[in-house]
């Protein structure tokens, strides 16, 4: 069978975006499950839709495949082309341009119309087994429906279709430009910006990002299925598979939030596990697949209830994961000390504190209190007031010494000072 560049399984191409860029630089033979052809079929489409973003570099075990994307340089984010190579067979893109070149003028006409002028006009010279079926028609149309490209509507017994409008996207230059780099569902912007003029589209390149983050755009259609599933408040069947295994993890979940990191862009969803009794964090880079299941009737209740735990939740971390029901903190504490000119110090904390508080001490020290599932996960946030920190605590009291540890060899490392044999890393 012959190569194609055009995407007919966007879930494999997905993966192996994943493996070249989030999991970590792999050679050929890492790739378990899938054969040789297969790995250079979607290799060689990702180097067609990412022309210039691939690389590799030779290693003790091979030769190494990633893509390396400057997101400091990257006006637009070129994962979202992945989206937009989808395979077709002659006959549906054939029946595309024909329904649109019928309904153009703005008339309504019935299943039965748009089918003998496809045949008697457009496919009269051709043989009958080009012509298309009632079923395969009405299929496609069904699928415009549920696109917007048209719409229906009922005069008597007799359903007929007619093409919605464009819309004028004059004036949204900039917000489509902005819009497609920083929202959850990007993609959709990206579309419609491909739209635009090509000056038009010069015109609104404006926008420099100090933190683009592009990766969590492979999963868009992922995060589009559960904000539907949240606002219809039904169950997902959630399929994901982590990096390095091969097996899948079904999860049956009633989806609250999508959480996404403000470090790295990862995004989570936030749910509920009915069978179980507990609410978990999902990674959407694990997720292979989503099946929208019936509507749950507790639903406003969990979203209460996790309204509650949010005011615990300093990453993504539960304390219910580990054991269910069990809603007890940790409470940490620190304070920062910044000078007369650095006032944006602690315009910083009240910025970052998220479910945190801040108390001004006095003019030149703060203090930041916060009761949380996980005080592990405040640790990289409080190591980056390092050098500002006077005190630091926290009532699990190994997070205390470890983070007081930390700083005792780091000192060793950069000072050169001798190790204390006397005295003990964990010692705060």
């Amino acid at each position: 069978m012959a190569y194609s560049e055009l995407i007919k399984n966007l879930d494999t191409l997905r993966t192996y975006v994943r493996s070249f860029y989030i999991y970590g630089f792999k050679t050929r033979d890492r790739f378990f499950g899938k054969s040789p052809r297969t790995y250079d079929d979607e290799k060689r489409r990702l180097e067609n839709y990412l022309n210039g973003y691939m690389a590799f570099r030779p290693d003790e075990n091979g030769k190494v495949t990633f893509l390396s994307i400057d997101s400091r340089h990257t006006i637009h984010n070129p994962l979202y082309k992945i989206f937009k190579t989808k395979s077709f067979t002659a006959m549906d893109i054939s029946l595309h341009f024909m329904l649109m070149d019928i309904l153009a003028d703005g008339s309504k006409k019935t299943l039965n119309q748009l089918l003998d002028e496809i045949n008697d006009v457009y496919l009269k010279d051709f043989s009958q087994e080009m012509l298309p079926e009632e079923s395969g028609l009405r299929k496609k149309l069904k699928e415009y429906e549920e696109l917007g490209l048209i719409s229906l509507e009922k005069d008597g017994k007799t359903m007929l279709y007619f093409r919605n409008s464009m819309t004028d996207l004059n004036g949204l230059e900039d917000a489509l430009s902005f819009f497609s780099e920083i929202s959850p569902c990007g993609v959709t912007g990206s579309f419609l910006y491909d739209k635009l003029p090509k000056n038009a589209q010069k015109e609104s390149e404006v926008f420099q990002f100090k933190h683009h983050y592009i990766t969590s755009s492979i999963e868009s259609d992922f995060v589009e299925q559960v904000f539907e599933a949240i606002r219809e408040h039904r169950y997902l069947t959630i399929e994901q598979r982590r990096a390095e295994e091969d097996r899948t993890f079904p999860n049956e979940v009633v989806p609250l939030m999508i959480y996404q990191s403000a470090q790295g862009g990862r995004m989570y969803l936030m749910g509920y596990r009915p069978n179980g009794k507990y609410f978990l964090a999902l990674r959407f880079d694990y997720i292979i697949g989503i099946t929208t299941g019936e509507v749950y009737s507790g639903f406003e209740q969990k979203r209460a209830e996790f309204e509650e735990l949010r005011k615990h939740i300093w990453g993504v971390a539960l304390k219910q994961n580990k054991r269910h029901n069990d809603t007890t903190t940790a409470h940490v504490t620190f304070r920062v000390h910044f000078e007369e000119d650095e006032k944006f110090i602690y315009q910083r904390l009240l910025r970052e504190k998220r479910c945190g508080t801040i108390t001004l001490l006095d003019d030149n020290n703060a203090q930041f209190d916060a009761d949380v599932f996980d005080p592990q996960e405040i640790i990289p946030w409080a190591r980056s007031f390092i050098c500002r920190i006077t005190f630091f605590d926290c009532s699990e009291k190994i997070i205390a010494r470890r983070f007081y540890g930390d700083i005792r060899k780091m000192n060793r490392m950069y000072c050169g000072e001798e190790e204390n044999s006397g005295e003990a890393d964990d010692a705060v």
